[in-house]
């Protein structure tokens, strides 16, 4: 349990950071870009929900469904903007 809530920390202080920063680039630079960000938000905001229910109560089903979201949430942020952020460099 204590490998999992250093991962669901880890996860969070991640997606704050995509918010800080690369999102507000990613924004400002690729305005064509800003509904995949939307989206990629709202990813980050039902993931930060499933977190909150994990740490009060874990459970193999809400540990199922926070894979299950992390592994979509993953694959459109890297098909949608990898491209993108390869240009920032």
């Amino acid at each position: 349990m204590v490998k999992c809530l250093a991962f669901c920390g880890a996860l969070e202080r991640h997606h704050t950071g995509e918010e800080r920063g690369m999102f507000r680039v990613l924004a400002a630079k690729h305005p064509e870009l800003r509904p995949v960000i939307d989206e990629l938000r709202r990813d980050h905001e039902q993931i930060a929900e499933i977190l909150r229910r994990v740490a009060a109560a874990p459970s193999r089903d809400e540990l199922a469904g926070l894979a299950a979201l992390m592994e979509s949430h993953f694959t459109y942020e890297e098909r949608k903007l990898v491209e993108a952020l390869n240009r920032l460099r």
